[in-house]
């Protein structure tokens, strides 16, 4: 018998299972013909928690019925299903010539409500409508409506939202695909991407082709409200390969990355010549990630899986560590491999540091001379849903982040000799603090007391083996959580001891041209020296690294220019810094240049000969 009993199986962890074959005939013996009619109506089984009697659902059968294509002759009914907590969602694509039909079983009245194509023909012949099924809360967080896929209408395919009427399916919402042939709406997943309480719309595209052939596609609808649906500027693409037809299926997997966003799964089967490959894609605030952050082949499971992908099931904790799993078919290997999901550790790091640096305090000693130190004390908590037990981090913590290039760093580790960065390990449990302090040396040539000191943490999970544990499920190690940055950081301040408005400077530049001989003016080509005498006196607050610049007129060439080795400097000038480096009032910017007048006489030589 090739009835394809669970072509379909959903397992709800809040209802019982149900599984359906589509292909179940129905077989009756018509005296007109003298043979055996056979009309495909399919079947359902809604099974018990024993899942050993199970209550068969022939929606289709008609006592009336003996034509193979007319009303509900060969509806075909459970090629596609899916269960709420008391609705069996099925679809019936071969219903009334294949135009299609959505049907919905309640188990607690026990009654059908049906789609009937009688508004105007709104769903055409040969749509295959209910080639896929799903539920949601599209026009409000608080009502659940059905969705029903139509794959070959108008030979672009339609997906349409119903709602519950008395016995009747009522469309209030449709989506349409744009190109021929792609088959979208065959696949499609109602999920709410965004945590808004409304459902949004994944719909499958997988014979899409764009720059190959059915690479495949899957569609993204944001739900603003009222089941009007926003579609997105992207597309899930997977890797983009030849004949993938990605998006053959979608599964709605929960949070698996415990960010608040329910993550998805998309089966591309066809992939890496017919290996096929599973892709995760994480929900989050304005909808959903345009990229994986994971991507499954079937080559690499260890088993010579092919299809891997052409169906998807969730919605099931088989190890009960406190997150779905998902089983995945591989059809033309005739096997299914159930993925486990990793709990995940959700890590907070934080930095403490005194309130400022005071250099004129030196705390500790090293190599037997008062250095100026500073005490940095990092911190870890962690959470998880369900693990509970010892989580091994190993972190790196490193300095002064905003240095200026050209100065070496301003704060250095004790042990690591010059290197500005240390590293460490701590052992966290869940609730609780775990903390570690650092001291941080000062080098004993700092300047630059104006640039804040940053000092930043990162941190990753301690690989440790686990013991060999003789459950059925053996734990899983945890992840950490991969939507959050791995580090943090914390900015100090140098202490100051500001006596003007905005810790001002206040520079005041005076300048001099000494002359030889103590002449009034300098005579031209006498090849003589001319002396510069300039002062730079800070009587503000600190400045950090003063510059003088000395700008000599264009139309007078100078045979070089001496620097005076024994001249005292009490400022190092290096090279240009922003004017944000350093902060002077107006009032106090008058004296800060000055120009300086050469007099100049041209000197000539005159012998007399008598």
């Amino acid at each position: 018998f090739n009835l394809l009993t669970g072509q379909n199986l959903l397992t709800p962890s809040t209802v019982f299972p149900a599984a359906c074959a589509h292909r179940w005939k129905n077989v009756f013996y018509s005296k007109k013909d003298s043979q055996n009619n056979k009309l495909p109506n399919g079947v359902c089984y809604r099974y018990g928690s024993d899942l050993r009697q199970g209550q068969h659902i022939i929606p289709c059968y008609r006592d009336h019925q003996r034509k193979f294509g007319e009303d509900y002759g060969s509806c075909q009914a459970g090629i596609s299903n899916f269960l709420t907590e008391d609705l069996i969602i099925m679809g019936a694509p071969g219903t009334s010539y294949w135009t299609g039909s959505v049907l919905v079983f309640n188990t607690t009245s026990r009654g059908m409500s049906v789609y009937l194509d009688d508004e105007a023909g709104a769903v055409s012949f040969g749509s295959y409508l209910g080639y896929s099924v799903g539920a949601g809360h599209f026009l409000s967080p608080v009502t659940s409506e059905v969705v029903g896929g139509a794959p070959q209408y108008n030979q672009r395919g339609k997906v349409f939202i119903f709602t519950l009427d008395s016995n009747l399916l009522r469309v209030v919402s449709e989506v349409s695909g744009n190109q021929l042939g792609s088959y979208f709406g065959s696949s499609l997943c109602a999920v709410d991407l965004n945590a808004d309480g409304l459902s949004d719309l994944l719909v499958g595209a997988p014979l899409t082709t764009g720059a190959v052939r059915e690479e495949g596609r899957v569609h993204v609808y944001i739900n603003q409200g009222q089941a009007k649906l926003l579609e997105a500027e992207f597309q899930l693409t997977g890797s983009d390969a030849y004949a993938a037809r990605f998006g053959e299926t979608i599964a709605d997997l929960g949070d698996l990355d415990d960010d608040g966003y329910h993550d998805v799964a998309v089966g591309a089967p066809q992939e890496d010549d017919l290996k096929g490959a599973v892709y995760i894609y994480n929900g989050r605030k304005d909808g959903i990630s345009p990229s994986p952050s994971q991507r499954i082949t079937g080559s690499t499971l260890g088993r010579d899986l092919r299809m891997f992908g052409q169906s998807l099931s969730s919605g099931i904790d088989i190890d009960d560590n406190g997150y779905q799993d998902v089983a995945v078919g591989a059809f033309l290997s005739d096997a299914a491999v159930v993925l486990r999901t990793r709990p995940v550790i959700k890590v907070k790091a934080s930095l403490a540091l005194p309130e400022q640096i005071d250099q004129r305090v030196a705390l500790c000693s090293e190599h037997k001379t008062p250095t100026v130190c500073l005490n940095v004390t990092v911190c870890f908590s962690v959470w998880s849903r369900q693990f509970r037990g010892a989580i091994d981090l190993q972190y790196n913590l490193t300095s002064d982040l905003l240095h200026k290039p050209s100065f070496p760093h301003r704060f250095y580790f004790h042990g690591n000799g010059s290197s500005n960065s240390t590293r460490g390990q701590v052992r966290a449990r869940h609730g609780q603090l775990a903390c570690t302090t650092h001291v941080a040396y000062q080098r004993k040539d700092v300047r630059d007391i104006f640039t804040p000191v940053q000092f930043e943490v990162s941190y990753s999970l301690r690989e440790s083996n686990h013991r060999a544990s003789s459950k059925t499920f053996p734990p899983l190690k945890p992840i950490l959580q991969q939507s959050a940055g791995h580090q943090n950081t914390i900015t100090n301040q140098f202490a100051r001891s500001c006596s003007l408005v905005n810790c001002s400077t206040n520079m005041q530049l005076s300048a001099e041209l000494v002359l030889p001989h103590q002449q009034q003016y300098f005579a031209l080509g006498s090849g003589q020296t001319i002396v510069l005498k300039t002062s730079v006196v800070n009587s503000g607050d600190d400045a950090f690294l003063p510059r003088l610049t000395l700008h000599f007129p264009n139309n007078i060439h100078y045979i070089k220019v001496l620097q005076n080795v024994n001249t005292i400097q009490s400022c190092i000038m290096y090279q240009r810094f922003l004017l944000s480096d350093n902060y002077e009032r107006g009032e106090y910017l008058h004296d800060n240049s000055k120009s300086l007048l050469l007099p100049l006489k041209y000197g000539v030589n005159i012998n007399i000969h008598g």
